[in-house]
């Protein structure tokens, strides 16, 4: 302990020189801090692991993103051939966004719940990332895209690992996976 104290006397006289003091355990200041950060990263990185959850989604083949192929009318038995259209539902956890290239819908995002064989999409929501989400209530422009209601229930007819067939009553919305 004197040989360190005499140590940092002598550095004290010569500031200029810090070169010349022993650290405790032969290490520079620098080193120690460093070796804190690598510590406190690791440790938080662990701590991040350990203490999130991940969510998981129990919809099975309905994650991921469709592209709407045709519209059936069931009362006319009319059928519009949509595959050269660029209109997708994407589906993830409990979230359903519609993205149009084709006919100029918004950018939107719904609740869904998926159990049963039945698909509920409601709460409706423009996308605005950067003053924030807001409620949706055009049913023409939702109408465009395969939605004609806030809140739309469908029965799910097929649905496979490339095609889903989705029936509300009144349409018939086929659909192939991405």
């Amino acid at each position: 302990m004197k040989k360190i104290i005499s140590q940092y006397l002598k550095a004290e006289n010569n500031r200029h020189n810090i070169s010349h003091f022993a650290f405790p355990f032969g290490q520079r200041p620098l080193v120690l801090i460093f070796s804190f950060f690598q510590f406190l990263f690791v440790f938080s990185f662990s701590q991040f692991l350990t203490s999130c959850e991940l969510e998981t989604s129990h919809n099975g083949n309905l994650d991921g993103q469709w592209h709407l192929v045709s519209v059936d009318t069931l009362s006319t038995g009319g059928v519009k051939d949509m595959s050269d259209d660029l209109v997708f539902w994407a589906f993830q956890v409990n979230m359903m966004e519609i993205i149009d290239h084709t006919y100029g819908v918004p950018e939107m995002f719904f609740r869904f719940n998926h159990t049963d064989g039945k698909l509920i999409v409601n709460q409706p929501y423009l996308s605005n990332r950067k003053d924030g989400d807001e409620p949706y209530d055009d049913l023409v422009t939702l109408g465009k895209v395969g939605i004609n209601s806030l809140e739309e229930a469908f029965n799910v007819e097929s649905l496979s690992s490339s095609n889903m067939i989705l029936n509300n009553g009144v349409f018939r919305l086929r659909f192939k996976k991405m």
